[in-house]
């Protein structure tokens, strides 16, 4: 018998019966129910590590489960299977049950696997990081009746500390990374638009001579500049011709609705502005938006970020055109230095371009964080 339990909460029977046979072979047990209260319920009787549940249910919502399921469990992995992805069920889902997946119905049998497997990983992590802080803690108490021998042991058990933090801010980042995929998905021409930006982004902050946390944040913000368009109409997102004057007022309020899905999450609160911001021109023209923001007072991420934005929005095929070759993205790029561009990004980024060339711009780019803290 696996140590592994997952909960699957959904009032639909065939759906449960579905996932009971996709996930027979798997070294998991799994428990199924069709109402809220039972599922509470069972958590009582039967610890489970993960719980994935419907969001349309009769007595509770799925949002509402959670909720319940975080403040009376709160070590329990949370997870979201619904065929409904309505902006305001999402950060409900994100604020009130502090989600590690949304997953959209119908779902890949093999994504909803590995899926589970990570979230296992995750409360596995999660559960080593505490008995790690708790015998460092004890140590702690007893340093002063200790010796240097002591001492030394106190340290690697501060660095396994340490390492556990890291990998579980990586899963951070896989989380955010899977979110900005699901924005990205609603049109096939911008599918890996966000990673890609966020790629650039961190190119670009490397290049001007960043610590890596304030590249690491540059990329997440860049990951998640469009996280806001999951409240704009999908008729708007895929239409392939360009858009009317009421449909660009319309996507215009992406930064400012993606700010506020942010806003309410700790562990993202320093992207917060950068995301609101980075459709502002340096020069604080009408063009710039939300606020018209110029100079020094737009967040320097979302500088870097509309950069890196534009240049991974010419150099890509849309519907109405092919992508354009690198020489006229520099000229266009050269052009609006100092107007839509902060001179010293645009800097950067030609310095990167001339170093790396074609290469600077190939699709299927991802972002490493140990990269940056190995140099």
């Amino acid at each position: 018998m696996s140590d592994h339990t997952v909960l699957f909460v959904d009032d639909e029977l065939n759906i449960l019966k579905a996932v009971q046979r996709l996930l027979r072979h798997e070294q998991m047990t799994v428990l199924c129910a069709s109402r809220a209260q039972e599922a509470l319920e069972l958590l009582e009787r039967q610890p489970a590590q993960v719980v994935v549940t419907d969001q349309r249910m009769p007595e509770m919502s799925g949002v509402d489960l959670l909720s319940a399921v975080r403040e009376r469990h709160s070590d329990v992995v949370r997870m979201m299977l619904t065929g409904y992805t309505e902006m305001n069920v999402a950060v409900d889902a994100i604020n009130r049950g502090e989600i590690f997946r949304l997953i959209t119905k119908p779902w890949n049998d093999e994504e909803l696997k590995a899926t589970l497997r990570q979230a296992f990983d995750h409360y596995d992590l999660k559960q080593e990081i505490k008995r790690l802080n708790q015998i460092t803690r004890e140590q702690n108490f007893k340093l002063q009746d200790m010796n240097r021998n002591l001492e030394q042991k106190v340290r690697e058990r501060t660095k396994q500390v340490a390492e556990k933090h890291q990998e579980l801010r990586t899963a951070y980042v896989q989380t955010i990374r899977a979110l900005a995929e699901a924005v990205d998905a609603k049109d096939a021409y911008t599918r890996g638009h966000s990673e890609r930006v966020g790629v650039y982004a961190s190119k670009i902050a490397r290049e001007m001579s960043f610590p890596k946390e304030f590249i690491e944040r540059v990329y997440i913000a860049g990951l998640l500049h469009d996280v806001g368009k999951i409240g704009v109409r999908d008729a708007v997102i895929t239409k392939p011709d360009r858009l009317t004057p009421e449909e660009y007022a319309e996507i215009k309020k992406h930064p400012e609705i993606g700010a506020k899905i942010l806003e309410p999450v700790s562990f993202l609160s320093d992207v917060v502005a950068c995301v609101r911001h980075h459709h502002e021109w340096f020069d604080g023209s009408a063009s710039g938006y939300p606020q018209r923001l110029r100079g020094d007072q737009i967040p320097l991420p979302s500088r870097i970020i509309l950069v890196a934005d534009t240049v991974e929005a010419m150099t890509s095929d849309r519907p109405y055109r092919k992508g354009l070759k690198l020489e006229a993205v520099i000229s266009e790029v050269h052009r609006y230095s100092g107007t839509q561009f902060d001179p010293a990004c645009v800097k950067a980024f030609l310095q990167v371009l001339e170093r790396e060339g074609e290469s600077f711009i190939q699709k299927n780019q991802k972002f490493d964080i140990y990269a940056f803290i190995e140099n």
